[in-house]
């Protein structure tokens, strides 16, 4: 009975994924079409520098990727490549957006998936040696620096931890090497900074939600009677408290994935010219690469949705009692 119900729920919120995915795109087309610029801008000043006509080579370029046609049937040609798998051709690389995706998405991949891991390991960690050390000095310091934590911008963080461990000391490179193998030892150190910048934010956020939680959860009649039953602590804390205080923290972990991969990691990776789906689609912005800028916008929009789904269905793992209708 439970699985049938699920998979009902899940089965319409894909189909409202679609619907949303459709509207996300929409707008972005939209958008980025009644804009001033155009793709062809981009060539304009080698043009003039060789006395060719701009108009007439501007023309041409338009034509050739079908952007003088009317609004509705570039939107109608979009749609029905779209439907078949296409993303389309990018502008500026001269290849097929959904092969440039291919090409770096590893790298995002790397640096939200190192972030986020090592964030939430060290964030709850600290949150439940916080919430069991309440009032005690180390407990003050850990609550100091999750509060710091999170009221540094990322940006700000990122380009302060270059100025001094890159540039001042020398410790760390500031480069990635894409013709290094992805774990390379080279590679490994450049992502130091980069994952520290983007974890910071996540794990003071953890230690603030994990302290809360733990500490919320303490203070309820099941641990005074494990602890009468002379239970261990650890088995206290770790099988009754934790395993209650999860659930709240299973929303959280998921919603900040969700939001890094166009928030912070976007940032990050333009900061440190990390190769990533943020550093192509912050140069497709400024080229009017249209395609790309549509493609990686709906690529986020499913990811957003899909961490959301994923976040109730842990839900219901955690807690059977929860059910969607």
């Amino acid at each position: 009975m439970r699985k049938s119900w699920l998979q009902g729920y899940i089965l319409k919120r894909l189909l409202y994924a679609v619907i949303i995915a459709w509207g996300i795109v929409t707008i972005t087309f939209i958008l980025i079409r009644i804009g001033p610029n155009s793709p062809a801008d981009k060539y304009l000043a080698n043009i003039a520098a060789r006395g060719q006509d701009v108009a007439q080579v501007t023309a041409a370029i338009e034509s050739r990727y079908g952007l003088d046609k009317p609004i509705i049937v570039q939107y109608g040609d979009y749609l029905m490549h779209l439907a078949q798998g296409d993303l389309g051709w990018s502008f500026s690389t001269s290849m097929p957006v959904i092969d440039l995706i291919g090409k770096h998405w590893i790298y995002s991949f790397q640096l939200i998936f190192l972030s986020s891991l090592l964030a939430a390991i060290i964030g709850i960690l600290l949150g439940m040696y916080s919430a069991v050390k309440q009032y005690s000095k180390i407990d003050y310091i850990i609550s100091t620096f999750s509060f710091a934590g999170i009221s540094i911008p990322n940006f700000w963080l990122g380009v302060m931890l270059i100025l001094l461990f890159s540039v001042k000391l020398g410790w760390f490179k500031v480069f990635y090497d894409t013709t290094l193998p992805l774990l390379s030892l080279e590679n490994l150190k450049a992502l130091v900074l980069p994952v520290f910048t983007l974890g910071t934010g996540m794990v003071a956020g953890y230690v603030r939600y994990t302290r809360s939680a733990m500490l919320d959860n303490l203070r309820k009649a099941f641990v005074t009677t494990a602890r009468a039953k002379g239970l261990p602590e650890r088995t206290v804390i770790g099988k009754h408290v934790f395993r209650n205080a999860m659930l709240p923290l299973v929303t959280i972990i998921m919603f900040d994935l969700g939001s890094i991969v166009f928030g912070g990691a976007y940032l990050t990776e333009i900061i440190f010219g990390i190769p990533g789906l943020g550093q192509i689609s912050f140069n497709a912005v400024f080229a009017n690469d249209y395609p790309v800028v549509i493609a990686i916008t709906l690529i986020g929009t499913f990811l957003a949705l899909l961490v959301n789904l994923i976040t109730d269905i842990a839900y219901t793992y955690f807690d059977p009692r929860i059910r969607y209708e």
